[in-house]
């Protein structure tokens, strides 16, 4: 029986999703056991051996002033966490996109095997799988986990107008949260230690001071990109491709446009995710802490 309709109901810290046929609940308990679990298994998030970062001075989102003469990230280790499949995979997607808004993306065969060879290796990874099985079972998505890479694969790299008044596919979810957009003087998305460390690394990227700092290894950046600033970026600092993707698609999935919150070993965390309402279908238009 097809689904007829869908209400959300918020009770306290219950949420009900009422499709016809399927009653889920997740309890923010509930997300919070499974991110923390998802957060503390992370065997390939980049450890104090691999990653040395310096927050140097405060700043805030007005400030054009340059609070931090030295770069954010002062070593990553490369030679190994470069290597892993998910990093390895995840590093081949990061120049397939025209980083201006207005400027079509042409994907190309090459791209799209990129981003499936990506999805398949994170989708090996016990984060993930988890990630499936927890949706599954509140009746988000099936059992198969072939079916979920290709729901990630529509959610994340479907491409869109990001603007709505424009018919120019220039944006895609992917593009947008974790390699960054520039429109006019101004940077979007952009929310990837990752991409920021290899930016910062060619010149393209300078970090200008922190506006935050939250346990556990949550950082919000200003910085300039190009010519082009961002006035505020989240970046959780060391995580995984895999953590960051379950992360955010866990959000879209159980509270898309709204608060998601949760604790990570104690520690409150909010993600906010928006879906794209000039296309058919799920796509991410935006996540970030």
């Amino acid at each position: 029986m097809f689904i007829q309709g869908i209400m959300a109901i918020r009770r306290a810290s219950i949420f009900v999703l009422v499709l016809t046929g399927v009653v889920s609940c997740v309890e923010d308990t509930e997300l919070s056991t499974l991110i923390t679990s998802l957060w503390n298994s992370d065997t390939n998030a980049a450890t104090s051996h691999d990653l040395r970062y310096s927050y140097q001075q405060h700043t805030d989102t007005s400030s054009s002033t340059d609070h931090a003469p030295n770069r954010l990230f002062s070593y990553v280790n490369e030679n190994y966490l470069f290597h892993k499949p998910t990093y390895r995979t995840f590093l081949d997607l990061l120049d397939n996109y025209q980083n201006s808004v207005g400027t079509a993306e042409h994907v190309t065969t090459t791209e799209v095997a990129e981003e499936l060879r990506f999805l398949n290796e994170i989708c090996k990874t016990s984060i993930m799988q988890k990630t499936q099985q927890f949706l599954h079972k509140k009746g988000y998505v099936s059992s198969s986990m072939v079916d979920f890479e290709h729901k990630l694969k529509s959610v994340w790299f479907t491409t869109y107008p990001r603007s709505g008044s424009s018919r120019t596919l220039d944006s895609s979810g992917f593009e947008h949260v974790f390699v960054g957009e520039v429109k006019g003087s101004s940077v979007d998305g952009f929310h990837n230690w990752i991409q920021f460390y290899l930016e910062e690394k060619k010149g393209h990227a300078n970090y200008l001071g922190y506006v935050f700092k939250h346990q556990p290894g949550i950082l919000g950046v200003h910085f300039k990109w190009y010519s082009s600033y961002k006035k505020l970026s989240s970046l959780i600092l060391g995580s995984s491709p895999e953590f960051e993707m379950a992360c955010f698609t866990l959000c879209y999935y159980l509270h898309r446009n709204r608060d998601c919150q949760f604790n990570i070993n104690g520690h409150t965390i909010r993600v906010k995710t928006y879906e794209v309402d000039n296309m058919p279908g799920d796509q991410i238009a935006t996540a970030y802490l």
